[in-house]
Parts: C-alpha cells; sequence; structure tokens
C-alpha cells in the first residue's frame, strides 16, 4: 500500500447526489482532515451543503454523519486541477461533466466513474483524452431526501475496480489506499467487464420495469405477471452479453433476478425516481437505447426489451 503520510491529496466528487454524496460524506469524514476534499453540486442542493454541510442518514439507524469539504462549488473555475475524481453523475449529463472535469484533470489523474450502464469507459472517453479513467460498478441504493442530505438504503456499497483499457498495466495505488483508509469496500477486478455487466442485467430489467409500471422492487417481486417481463429482459440482456464474449457465470439470471430481495419493499430504483422527478430528462438511453444499439451491432433479438421500450415511451 503506499504510504500517503506526507502528501496531501485533492480529491473532487463531481456530482453529489446519491451514490457521490454516499462516498462523499464518507470521504470526507473519515479523510477530510488529512486530504483537500471538493464538492461539485448545483442549485438548492449546493447552497444547502454549504450552509449546513453534507448529512449522510442510513436505513440501518447508524448515527447520522455531517461533513463540510474544503469547497462546493458548481463552478469547476474555482477548483484545482485534482488526483483523484469520482465522477457520479446521471447520463443525461455525463457528456457536459466529462468535458468540465478535463478542467480538473492532468495525465496523472485518476477519474473514478461509478455510473450505471455499459458504455461509460466509452462515452467519458470520447470527450476526455487525458488521465486515467478506472472502470467500475457498485452496488448501492441511495438518493437525496432533502437538499443536502443523502439517505442510502440497501446495497451493498461495494466498489468493483477495474483498469484503463489504455493503461492496462497501471494500478492505482493513490485510490486504492485512500479506500482502505477511508473504510470503503472495494475489490480490485481483472475481469471487471462481468461485473460490469452483471450488474447491467440487474439494474437495466428493474429500472425499465419499476420505471414503466410505477412500482418498488418489492411490489414487482409480488406480481408474477411483472416478474416473468423482468426475467424475460435479463434474459435478452444475457444473449448480449454472451454476444460480446462476456464471460457470465452460468446462473446470472437467478442470480440478477433475486438479488432484488436484499432491498427493502418499497426501494425504487435510480430510474424510476429519476422519472418521477424530471419527467421526460431520464437515462432511457442508458437502458433502452443502449440496449437496441447492442442488439443491432450483435445482430440479437429483443423483442421483449423493444416492447418495454416502446410502452415506457408512449407514456413518458
Amino acid at each position: 500500500m503506499v504510504n500517503l503520510n506526507d502528501k496531501v491529496l485533492k480529491i473532487c466528487f463531481f456530482g453529489v447526489g446519491g451514490v457521490g454524496g454516499y462516498f462523499g460524506t464518507i470521504f470526507a469524514n473519515n479523510l477530510g482532515g488529512k486530504h483537500k476534499i471538493y464538492f461539485v453540486a448545483r442549485g438548492a442542493h449546493k447552497d444547502a451543503i454549504n450552509k449546513n454541510g453534507l448529512t449522510l442518514k442510513c436505513s440501518g439507524g447508524e448515527q447520522l454523519i455531517n461533513v463540510s469539504p474544503e469547497k462546493c462549488t458548481d463552478n469547476v473555475d474555482d477548483l484545482p486541477v485534482c488526483d483523484i475524481i469520482v465522477l457520479s453523475v446521471k447520463s443525461y449529463d455525463l457528456t457536459n461533466a466529462t468535458k468540465s472535469i478535463e478542467k480538473l484533470t492532468d495525465k496523472k489523474t485518476i477519474i473514478l466513474p461509478l455510473l450505471n450502464g455499459v458504455d461509460i469507459y466509452e462515452r467519458i472517453r470520447k470527450h476526455l483524452l487525458t488521465g486515467i479513467i478506472l472502470r467500475s460498478c457498485v452496488y448501492i441504493g441511495a438518493h437525496i431526501e432533502s437538499p443536502g442530505i443523502i439517505f442510502q438504503q440497501g446495497g451493498s456499497c461495494n466498489i468493483f475496480i477495474g483498469n484503463d483499457p489504455r493503461f492496462p498495466d497501471l494500478f492505482p495505488d493513490s485510490l486504492v489506499t485512500l479506500l482502505e483508509e477511508a473504510k470503503i469496500d472495494y475489490k480490485w477486478d481483472d475481469n471487471i467487464e462481468v461485473s460490469i455487466w452483471s450488474k447491467y442485467i440487474f439494474i437495466a430489467a428493474y429500472g425499465l420495469v419499476s420505471a414503466t409500471y410505477e412500482k418498488t422492487l418489492g411490489e414487482i417481486l409480488n406480481d408474477l405477471e411483472l416478474c416473468e417481463i423482468t426475467r424475460s429482459i435479463m434474459a435478452e440482456i444475457e444473449l448480449i452479453a454472451r454476444s460480446m464474449n462476456i464471460p457470465l457465470i452460468d446462473n446470472i439470471l437467478d442470480t440478477s433476478f433475486f438479488k432484488a430481495k436484499q432491498f427493502p419493499y418499497e426501494t425504487k430504483t435510480s430510474f424510476q425516481r429519476d422519472v418521477e422527478l424530471r419527467g421526460k430528462k431520464n437515462e432511457i438511453d442508458l437502458f433502452g437505447e443502449t440496449l437496441i444499439k447492442y442488439s443491432v451491432k450483435y445482430n440479437v433479438p429483443i423483442p421483449n426489451i423493444k416492447n418495454i421500450y416502446d410502452k415506457f415511451l408512449d407514456e413518458h
């Protein structure tokens, strides 16, 4: 493990909604006295953080954590070039976010994107030519309860991290050291594509069903018809992944389907929450359109995904 005792690192959490807010709070709480932690947020959420700090609540009844970063801003011109950037934004904000973090990045900057999706690395690299972009995924249920307050409910909160294909032999010692010091569970994954696609099978299927039918995870599991629809979508995503030679486990369908039981009955997917809060500004591109693109590219029929995609568009 790298010794960081004498080095003050500049760490930016670009986007402190549910995911970024959870990990940003943990980092600031455990490492804020040693390193400089910056938050990028907008609107009332940013104003609340600057006034009262960022508060993390957990469903298990743990003590509230409240932190104040070195700076919370919506203007990257206020920030220095950073050693590490944790990027947690929605897909519809990703292009603008990527162009913004270019100002905070040099060739040594490590970017850890904690976003849903199977093509996030490609989306970021399209606009960001410098820096080290690690492929990753995380299981966590968290959202902004109100400005300045993050509520974490469900999920293992474990981050899976893989290399940047552009730098296949590079190991991010400084990031791993920080994760260990912050007491954040992580796993270095030499076959990160398996983890990313395994998660995607879960979130895409439940996301499409929950948002289209306006049901929580528990309500879906209690409805035989919705269970069947969810499994059929998972099966089609699995076909796409295997056509791309992603070596998924043999029982990935059952594993993905029953993962929903790990979350409280009333849990809503992030996609469902987006649709409820923002209407047409949502991540349907990440789930529906990405899968349709891959189905065409790899000649994989996905009738169930197309049906729910069309139904979603008709109703939203």
